[in-house]
């Protein structure tokens, strides 16, 4: 322990030395070379540099201790050394990095490493690339070898990873001149200095590997990860990590172990996993599928499975996440594939477990989470599997949850999601919903001692169970409510009813639709919701009367039904669908005089009534009196001011109402307004730009190139700049109408309005600018790259353009930049920050007008919140 608190006390004293740049260093340096040798430290620094001596013997020191500390073994940091002595340590490892590994590092490989904007230490001397390259090899190996000590592994590990797989891939991944070259007769490299060389460089690769694909170092993996993503990298730096990282990948829990170091760095940061890695991560998996279908098929897929059930305490939804995400782009890829790797294993245990009536429990409790993985658990994820997908064990899954439902199966929650998502999506197909719910053969569950089961199938020859069946299903509609749902499958029974008729259907089906439809038309959602948009029902009950009329006979019960359904779509019939009520007025009068039964006729006629009612209560304006789209874009020319405003008002009117004749005249539309764009007359030009914003809002995709066009060449329809302004404002309003569909259009628009800057005139300049404020507010974190060219021009305007407008615009302009990334700034600004706050501070400190100050003021308060919040955790702050 002497030994220990010897060398402390040299570490102590080494470090409180000056930088090595400083005149006294050498003396000081000398000192301290004295002062130890009698401890019987070499002295081997006389030939050196002043820099790499003091390095050499900091590392000796360091050797020396860590040798002393071997004899003491311990894996707990502290109980040997005490905190002031691991903070000498640390302190001695500090300066090994700062003084002889980073001088050594080539700029390329160090800026790929640099992201955490480490002080790179200049130095006055200069080193040349062999000595750069035998001190980085010994800095290299001396760390390494610090590092077999517990103690100094985490003192070196945790601080400088980033330093020191720099400094591994330098040595390791760039190229060696061949003899021969011009570099290498440069660098003095021969033959067997080559070979040496190579021999060296395998070396480092094998630490390399080590760490990686060995030893899974997650502060090494971390890095690499990082570096990897970036979008600047030296080439042979990129092709050396990427395929390590594939090697990582397809090794035993690779995905896993890079999975959970990035995941755990991302709960570290509290960021959201969807906008920081779901996506890059899961391509970067995937794409080892285009590298090689056979190692994909046998080291990955495997892996993706583990994803899927993965049951991590810490991380389970993030990885199943990833894992379905993997599976949606291999469905996107090769659809057979897709099915070979993933989906028909699943069916292929499940249709063996149904038709050769093995008793296989566990696994078919696996294959149920599988599906309920793959299909449910993010089923509102953009990505998620298509439900309908599960069309061949969809029967099964029905079956296997109307068996379990009045049982206790601890699954049988996720068997119900299953089912609840199979009928919202099959609902809206005959044929699917008859094959799930009408299959010929019914299941029975086995329950083994942990509550797992295995299915049992016989066949259903009376379906007796479909009794049972139908009020399950009904409670499951009303325990979910979804109207959407709801709606869909009414229609699709009473399409399925008009087929009961015939011998299609058995009695014990017929009996399961009646009950089903009489469920749902009962519901006074059911029947809003139908009566809103009735048209398939409508169609579908004249198709039921017709089969009775050309039948010539009347079944009651099947009448009944029809009359109860149509009077409730007639509650609430929207006055659109009005004319296909004609049928039903002629034709019900003259069915009731075929029926005997008192009670029936009578609710024949009581709909016929209700039908005439509803009919006089919307009675259609004479056609004469109806106005035309003609006669409107007449009056938009009308000589009268109060005329054309009221036309113009009244095109907006038939063009927000989807009038089809709108849609054939609207190139003709757009002169008119256009036209009336130029008029002086506030009224008249006002209501240009309502009805011109809503022409484009509603056919963005034909009238906005043409308004950008406009906007930008003033030349093609000889526009004044003041009619342009007003297109501006039109293109506005748009966008704010448009709102989430903006991206759509966001590469136009923002071309349109920096176009605009560039206009001579400096009211438009004015304009554009703040037009490209209000989408670059509004697009948020869609704003890409182009937040790079945006600074520059704004940092243009700023310096060159001598109106005072454009300026204070350009200022507003960050303003709204910043206000709209909010929390997203660092991601989407990325390097631009730095530039923004510097020309607003200047803004602020030199402009002499008080406006652009002022401006400038609110949005570097806002900066300085944003980056509040961000390094405090604390949204409350720009609340």
């Amino acid at each position: 322990m002497d030994d220990i608190k010897n060398i402390i006390n040299l570490m102590s004293k080494i470090t409180s030395i000056i930088d090595p740049g400083d005149a006294s260093f050498e003396n000081n340096l000398k000192c301290v070379l004295e002062l130890d040798q009698s401890l019987g430290y070499s002295n081997e620094y006389a030939n050196q540099s002043t820099r790499f001596s003091y390095v050499m013997k900091t590392i000796e020191l360091l050797t020396r201790l860590k040798d002393c500390l071997l004899l003491h073994p311990n894996d707990h940091i502290g109980e040997i050394l005490s905190v002031s002595q691991c903070a000498t340590v640390s302190k001695c490892i500090n300066s090994v990095i700062s003084f002889g590994l980073i001088p050594c590092l080539i700029p390329s490989v160090w800026k790929s490493f640099n992201y955490k904007n480490k002080r790179i230490i200049e130095f006055t001397e200069e080193i040349s690339p062999n000595t750069k390259y035998k001190e980085l090899k010994f800095n290299v190996n001396s760390l390494f070898a610090l590092m077999k000590d517990p103690t100094f592994k985490k003192l070196i590990i945790v601080e400088h990873s980033d330093v020191l797989l720099a400094g591994l891939c330098q040595l390791c991944l760039l190229p060696i001149a061949k003899p021969g070259t011009k570099i290498a007769k440069e660098s003095a490299i021969d033959e067997l200095k080559y070979e040496q060389l190579i021999k060296e460089q395998n070396t480092f690769k094998n630490i390399l590997i080590e760490k990686i694909l060995l030893d899974k170092d997650p502060f090494f993996i971390r890095e690499v990860i990082f570096v990897i993503g970036l979008k600047k990298i030296q080439k042979h730096l990129k092709l050396g990590l990427e395929e390590l990282f594939s090697d990582l990948l397809i090794h035993d829990d690779g995905i896993q172990t890079f999975l959970r170091i990035a995941c755990d760095h991302v709960a570290e940061t509290s960021q959201n996993l969807d906008g920081i890695g779901l996506h890059e991560w899961s391509n970067l998996i995937h794409s080892y599928y285009t590298k090689s279908n056979l190692k994909y098929k046998k080291y990955i897929v495997p892996q993706i499975w583990n994803l899927l059930r993965s049951n991590a305490k810490v991380h389970q939804y993030k990885f199943r996440s990833i894992g379905v995400f993997c599976v949606h782009l291999m469905f996107s890829e090769n659809y057979n594939d897709f099915l070979e790797y993933y989906l028909n294993p699943i069916e292929q245990l499940i249709k063996r477990s149904r038709l050769q009536m093995t008793e296989i429990f566990a696994e078919l409790s696996t294959s149920i989470e599988d599906l309920y993985t793959l299909f449910y658990q993010f089923r509102d994820a953009m990505w998620s599997l298509n439900p309908k997908l599960l069309v061949n064990v969809a029967p099964t899954i029905y079956n296997l949850y109307t068996a379990t439902a009045s049982g206790v199966y601890h699954l049988k929650s996720k068997l119900e999601d299953l089912v609840f998502l199979i009928l919202t999506n099959f609902s809206d197909s005959k044929d699917h919903l008859k094959l799930i719910i009408f299959s010929r053969y019914l299941i029975d569950a086995i329950y083994d001692d942990d509550g797992n089961i295995s299915i049992k199938c016989t066949h259903n020859e009376h379906q007796l169970n479909l009794e049972s069946q139908v009020n399950v299903v009904i409670d499951l509609i009303d325990r979910r409510f979804d109207l959407k749902s709801m709606k869909f499958m009414f229609v699709t029974l009473l399409d399925m009813y008009i087929d009961t008729a015939s011998d299609e259907y058995t009695i014990m089906e017929k009996l399961f639709i009646i009950k089903a439809i009489i469920h749902l038309i009962e519901k006074n959602d059911v029947q809003n919701s139908i009566s809103k948009d009735p048209e398939n029902v409508l169609n579908l009950i004249k198709s039921l009367l017709q089969n009775i009329h050309e039948d010539n006979s009347v079944d009651f019960e099947f009448l009944t039904i029809i009359i109860m359904v149509l009077g409730s779509v007639l509650e609430n019939i929207d006055q659109t669908f009005i004319y296909q009520l004609d049928f039903f007025s002629d034709y019900l009068p003259k069915l009731s005089e075929n029926i005997d039964d008192t009670v029936l006729k009578d609710m024949l006629l009581e709909i016929c009534q209700k039908i005439k009612r509803i009919k006089n209560s919307c009675i259609k304006e004479p056609i004469s009196d109806q106005r035309t789209i003609d006669d409107v874009l007449n009056d938009t020319r009308d000589p009268l001011l109060p005329c054309r405003a009221h036309a113009l008002m009244e095109l907006k009117k038939m063009i927000e109402s989807g009038d089809e004749t709108v849609l054939a005249k609207k190139s003709i539309i757009l002169i008119v307004i256009q036209e009336n764009l130029k008029n002086v007359d506030s009224y008249i030009y006002l209501s240009a730009i309502f009805t011109l914003s809503s022409l484009c809002s509603y056919y963005p995709d034909d009238i906005m190139p043409i308004l950008c066009e406009v906007y930008v060449n003033p030349t093609i329809c000889h526009h004044s700049s003041e009619t342009r302004l007003k297109i501006g404002e039109v293109l506005m309003k748009t966008v704010k109408f448009l709102n989430e569909t903006i991206p759509w259009h966001k590469n136009r628009l923002i071309n349109t309005f920096m176009a605009g800057v560039r206009d001579e005139d400096h009211l438009l300049r004015a304009s554009s600018l703040s037009n490209l404020a209000d989408v670059c507010r509004l697009l948020r974190y869609k704003l890409g790259s182009i937040v790079a060219e945006i600074v520059k021009c704004v940092d243009y305007v700023l310096n060159f353009d001598l109106a005072v407008e454009p300026r204070r615009a350009a200022v507003l302009l960050f303003q709204m930049i910043i206000e709209g990334c909010s929390l997203e700034l660092l991601e989407i600004c990325e390097g631009s920050i730095k530039d923004i706050y510097h020309i607003l501070k200047h803004q602020y400190q030199c402009s002499k007008d008080e406006t652009t100050k002022l401006h400038a003021q609110i949005a570097i308060e806002r900066l300085n919140d944003v980056m509040k919040a961000l390094f405090l955790n604390d949204k409350n702050i720009l609340k």
